[in-house]
């Protein structure tokens, strides 16, 4: 048991006898300090509780440096006012650092007295936390406020709950994509900006609400300029609705008069003295040269640390925050810093950024040992997403790497620029949180001057799809060109995106203030417009289980995490995962991997994934996403409810188990959500390469963490009891199967193809260029599975002027451009399905088809042409004909003869040889779909012949084909049969029924009595 009394002293002296006291000796502050420590120590001797006993028995100084707030641990016994604020010294020590308390009274009133406000807060002022506890002190009760991202959600309400001793009930809440911890009792609720405009398509007014705060305006992403837009117009309609944007940094001129009559009240920070240093590398000036040949030096950031350890003892605290503009900046100047540490024995390095997992970003959170300090280099994630304490030192590369959407070529760039002034203060505010400290500006003043004020808003330079699908979905009736944006959009690429979307079918050609039935269910997923359409294909298909891992693993970042692509062990471990059909293909095998192994409980998932450099969060992740989108379709009748069926099958002792768990599962969220996290030490010579390491007795700690369990119940409550096997067998991959998940895969992404250029080496770690209608000249990604496996992308006889039937082209999911243009999530589709989902197809000789006047089909013969193309317009009517019925609900029968055909077209042994045209046309258009989802036009040459003339595969072949969908076909309904009850063998019927209870078996068993009886009078 700790004794408080031992280290009594040591506290007293660190706080109030240092250099810098937080208080004067002998105040109020210091005497209920002293009583606060005396409850303490009384109830860690009064705990009876074996669990409170353990949570309080370790070293004092530890547990007091992990409590999230002093003034949250003394309990009740905090005397409080009217509305549960605390009163105390005590409580109120923090509430007088913050300079939202400075004229609070003229400030409320200007926000009673105007419907709309703009906050101009500087960093550390309290906007985010003390904002919302004097809103309820008020007497609001319905307040939301909107975070840009999941991690700021969460971490305010447990800060504003654990400030406002709320921390017990449920009165501070959260709602995020996956998560939610809202009850009826909720008064304050933190949530995302995407939950929020979800919200608004349902409840345009937000009745739901009195108070709105849209906090980090200042970051101008999509989503949040299209809420400001959005919920002006909803206080035109509300008087009584409030609202209150926030930020450090916002454009108040550009606000200003998009509010013209909302005040602005600036609000100063509280941050300590900073003192700036210009230091530009002479590198630039002396060899303007060097540049091109290293991407970056990390000389001068090695410098500034040689600095601080010349100046400032090791005794006095203070980290080292380095910014960045990119994951390969940071690992270059990483492994030189990391030198540096090794040498020095004074410093430990670690990295931030978001491809990291999420284990490994937490680590910047712990402390360094006594005598070394941390040097951590970020991206700028680290500018608002993320405080870390401890910061004194701020080095300032002065770049960012900034995403930029080309619709054009259809090519995201993610270039390398000078970030804006607006950006240089957030960073350098990152030094002056917790004490003066000093920021580093790697570049000169006059280079500073020429910065942009604000960065440039998303809308300027990201690609518009799913901006413009929102807009129409809010059934405004009006043009998106007259919308009332913020900053409104460039008319190129708004009109450009408005055409695509009609060329898929996603927009009303006929009127383009309308989405299309299509384009409504596309609004309701939330993903981009390309996996959307594969989900819809795969309901036609029946061969939804495997898309939906398919679209939710291309909608999640890459589950392997960056540091495994160089480590060898990794790389090896996972050979058996990686598909030769492509980055879909192996996603589904490691998902369905990670199901085997966590069903079959050989080994821990947890190892099994850190083993394979698999972050397993991406794959609970990818679970809740397939629920999700499955439960959309659901509610669009594409597929029937599974959830309902399932719930009826059960028996009372199994609903009463779920029941159960769902409420276990409650308890241990708000558990986690109590303890916080607890702050851990780092070890001295660990860095970033090695922190990952742990002993036993730290991983048996680790596999007993509260959000492992959580997700372990989470995931067991997605599937159902008997959901895993299920969901193995869901995802078993043969040849057909594989072959219609190809052409869902194909027509989903199309026009994103490209063709394999011959002259490739087709051997690891050299590039392997094709060329897309837009760019040629393009590169697979090197961590792409066909990039580590580049040797199945050759075939025998495979050449510019070589007839194969196995010709294949690359599809892919993005085309990003660094320092290469790289093809992402890639995956090899045979050619001739270009035939069936192509906009334009040319006649260009009796042997020749050209589609979109890009690719060349040379046959050998010129009856192979017109047989494949008879064949592929076949597929093409009946696909395009049950998507239709699909979309309209309409009872479309059964799909087997078109799963038939597809099968069958893909096993065409016709010889054909790929060109591909130089210069094709600039205005390639998209989609399988026209407007009014009808088949495309083809060539006035082309006509479409019945079936009779394409079924010539012989007898023998279709009774193969035949019986093995027939064979598919039993066990899909087996299972749909297993899913609706219990398994029960009839011996009067001799065969295995399955009915939703016991019951219900005995009904049967008697109603063949009944007729033995009947019989025998």
């Amino acid at each position: 048991m700790a004794d408080w009394v031992e280290y009594r002293s040591q506290l007293l002296r660190a706080y109030f006898a240092s250099s810098s006291p937080i208080a004067p000796p002998d105040s109020a502050f210091h005497k209920e300090f002293v009583a606060f420590l005396s409850r303490c120590e009384a109830k860690v001797v009064s705990a009876s509780n074996a669990s409170v006993k353990k949570k309080l028995d370790q070293h004092p100084l530890t547990a007091f440096a992990a409590a999230d707030g002093v003034d949250g641990c003394g309990g009740a016994a905090v005397p409080c006012n009217s509305n549960g604020v605390p009163e105390g010294p005590f409580c109120k020590y923090f509430a007088s650092n913050i300079q939202l308390t400075d004229k609070a009274v003229d400030r409320f009133q200007l926000m009673r007295n105007n419907q709309i406000v703009v906050i101009a807060g500087d960093t550390g002022c309290g906007k985010s936390t003390q904002l919302p506890q004097y809103l309820l002190n008020a007497g609001y009760v319905k307040i939301a406020c909107t975070q840009p991202r999941r991690i700021a959600c969460t971490a305010l309400a447990q800060r504003v709950a654990c400030e406002m001793l709320k921390q017990f009930d449920s009165h501070i809440a959260y709602q995020t994509r996956f998560d939610k911890t809202k009850t009826s009792a909720t008064r304050m609720l933190f949530l995302t900006e995407g939950v929020l405009l979800r919200q608004m398509v349902d409840d345009p007014g937000l009745q739901r609400y009195d108070v709105l705060i849209l906090d980090e305006v200042h970051e101008r992403n999509i989503s949040g300029d299209l809420l400001v837009a959005l919920l002006r117009s909803a206080c035109q309609r509300r008087t009584d609705l409030k609202l209150i944007l926030m930020s450090a940094t916002i454009n108040i001129e550009l606000f200003q008069h998009f509010f013209p009559e909302a005040p602005v009240i600036s609000v100063p920070g509280r941050l300590y003295p900073i003192e700036q240093r210009y230091m530009p590398p002479l590198i630039r000036e002396l060899d303007p040269t060097a540049k091109k040949a290293v991407r970056i030096d990390p000389g001068p950031y090695v410098n500034i640390l040689q600095l601080i350890d010349k100046k400032y003892p090791s005794a006095e605290r203070g980290d080292v925050l380095v910014f960045l503009n990119g994951i390969s900046e940071i690992s270059i100047v990483a492994d030189a810093c990391k030198e540096f540490a090794e040498f020095t024995k004074r410093w430990i390095v670690l990295i931030l950024h978001s491809t990291l997992s999420v284990e490994e970003q937490q680590k910047v959170f712990d402390l360094a040992p006594m005598g070394v300090r941390k040097c951590i280099l970020s991206t700028n994630i680290a500018e608002t997403s993320v405080t870390i304490d401890e910061i004194r030192f701020v080095i300032d590369s002065g770049k960012e790497n900034l995403m930029r959407y080309d619709p054009s070529i259809r090519t995201h760039r993610l270039t390398e620029s000078w970030i804006a002034k607006a950006s240089a203060d957030q960073r350098k505010g990152r030094a002056g949180r917790t004490g003066p400290g000093v920021c580093f500006r790697l570049y000169s003043e006059e280079e500073f001057t020429k910065m942009e004020d604000f960065t440039l808003p998303e809308i300027k330079r990201v690609a518009l799809d799913s901006l413009v699908i929102q807009i129409l979905d809010m059934n405004l009736h009006i043009d998106v060109r007259d919308f009332p944006f913020l900053e409104r959009p460039d008319m190129r690429p708004l009109n450009e995106t408005l055409e695509a979307l009609k060329a898929q079918g996603v927009v009303d050609s006929r009127n383009e203030k309308t989405l299309t039935p299509l384009g409504i269910i596309l609004a309701k997923l939330p993903v981009d417009v390309a996996i959307s359409k594969m989900l819809i294909y795969a309901c036609v298909l029946n061969q939804l289980d495997i898309a939906l891992t398919i679209a939710a693993s291309l909608s999640v970042q890459s589950p392997f995490t960056n540091r495994s692509f160089r480590d060898a062990d990794c790389i090896q471990g996972r050979q058996h995962l990686l598909s030769d059909m492509g980055c879909p293909f192996t996603l589904i095998r490691v998902y369905r991997e990670w199901l085997r192994v966590r069903h079959e409980g050989v080994e821990d998932t947890r190892r099994w994934t850190r083993r394979l450099g698999i972050e397993e969060a991406r794959l609970y992740e990818i679970t809740k996403l397939r629920r999700q989108f499955r439960e959309i379709l659901e509610q669009n009748e594409l597929v029937p409810r599974r959830e309902e069926r399932e719930w009826a099958a059960l028996s009372s002792r199994e609903r009463r188990l779920l029941v159960g768990e769902k409420r276990k599962l409650f308890e241990l969220k708000k558990r986690a959500g109590h303890e916080g996290k607890r702050t851990k030490v780092l070890r001295e010579g660990q860095h970033f390469d090695t922190i990952m390491e742990r002993n036993r007795e730290e991983e048996s700690h680790l596999l007993a963490n509260a959000q492992e369990q959580i997700q372990h119940l989470e995931f067991s409550l997605v599937t159902g009891g008997k959901g895993m096997e299920r969901e193995l067998g869901s995802h078993r991959l043969d040849d057909n199967i594989a072959t219609e998940l190809k052409l869902v895969l194909a027509a989903g992404l199309y026009p994103q193809y490209g063709v394999v250029d011959p002259t490739n080496n087709f051997r690891e770690g050299h590039d392997q260029f094709a060329h897309t209608p837009s760019k040629p000249f393009v590169v697979l990604h090197p961590n792409s599975a066909l990039g580590q496996r580049p040797d199945v992308l050759r075939l025998d006889d495979l050449d510019s002027e070589a007839h194969s039937a196995q010709h294949q082209l690359i599809y892919f999911g993005l085309l990003l451009e660094t320092t290469k243009p790289y093809l992402c999530n890639s995956c090899r589709i045979p050619a001739t399905f270009l035939l069936v989902i192509a906009r334009n197809i040319t006649c260009v000789s009796p042997c020749v088809l050209c589609c979109d006047g890009f690719v060349e089909l040379h046959f050998l013969k010129a009856r192979h042409c017109d047989h494949s193309l008879e064949f592929a317009c076949r597929v093409r009517s009946l696909f395009l004909q049950s998507v239709e019925h699909k979309l309209r609900s309409d009872d479309y029968g059964d799909c087997r003869e078109l799963e038939r055909l597809i099968i069958k077209f893909a096993r065409l042994q016709h010889p054909f040889s790929i060109r591909r045209r130089i210069d094709p046309p600039k205005s390639m258009e998209y989609g399988v779909f026209t407007a009014d989802g009808m088949p495309h036009p083809l060539s006035s040459s082309l006509v479409v012949s019945s079936a009779d003339g394409i079924d010539g595969a012989g007898d023998e072949e279709d009774a193969e084909l035949d019986a093995q969908l027939d064979k598919r076909r039993a066990e899909e309904e087996q299972q749909q049969q297993q899913q609706k009850g219990r398994e029960y063998f009839c011996d009067v019927c001799a065969c295995t029924l399955w009915f939703a209870d016991n019951v219900q078996a005995i009904k049967h068993k008697k109603g063949h009595q009944q007729q033995q009886q009947q019989q025998q009078e």
